[in-house]
């Protein structure tokens, strides 16, 4: 079942992408320069209810699906299984996203405040459970340069917010990182369980010490 979660977890980010471009190209006059992604599942949104289950809810869901893998293999390895947990944590907050906001009332409106929660919020698990995955495999003598110092790239991401106008580029800047990290973190836990399946003492390249 390893292999399943994880290989969906490699798709998390090129399903996301994938849905972003196609109901941003169904919406009227949307910009993915200066609009929101939450735009699109917002209130009044041409398409809110397919775009909150696509984007949002089932790339939360892949999320979750690597998160379960992950920890299936920490288990295996007879390690903690906490920077797992807090993988499907980031997966729930992103499927937790798909609540619509309201544009018209913005925070007056509850489901705006529940979506903004969803949203702002899902950074932390994301920091925590990359620290904590790079710590891991660091134990285990599974080193990937991508996976410990990538997710660094969320801090200039954050601070391009002061200097571009374009709020929806770096917005999507912002959560591609995140899924980017996933989906390579996926797909780097499924060389270490195919070369432990072959009985390999070390996996070499593509990332693995």
């Amino acid at each position: 079942m390893e292999k399943i979660f994880l290989g969906a977890g490699i798709f998390c980010a090129p399903w996301w992408v994938a849905s972003l471009l196609v109901f941003g190209s169904l919406e009227p006059n949307y910009s993915h320069l200066y609009k929101a992604v939450s735009e699109l599942g917002a209130f009044g949104a041409a398409n809110a209810l397919a775009m909150n289950i696509f984007c949002f809810f089932l790339t939360g869901v892949l999320v979750i699906l690597a998160g379960i893998g992950f920890k299936s293999v920490l288990n295996a390895k007879g390690v903690s299984a906490s920077s797992a947990w807090w993988l499907i944590i980031l997966g729930v907050m992103l499927a937790g996203a798909a609540v619509p906001a309201d544009f018209n009332l913005y925070f007056k409106s509850p489901w705006t405040l529940v979506h903004a929660f969803f949203v702002m919020l899902g950074v932390i698990p994301f920091l925590v459970a990359s620290c904590k995955t790079h710590y891991i495999l660091k134990k285990l003598n599974l080193s990937s340069i991508f996976i410990s110092y990538f997710p660094l790239l969320i801090i200039p991401a954050f601070c391009l917010h002061g200097f571009l106008n374009q709020g929806g580029l770096v917005q999507r800047l912002t959560i591609l990182i995140v899924l980017l990290w996933v989906s390579y973190l996926s797909w780097f836990l499924l060389g270490v369980k195919r070369h432990i399946k072959h009985g390999d003492a070390k996996i070499a390249e593509c990332g693995v010490n």
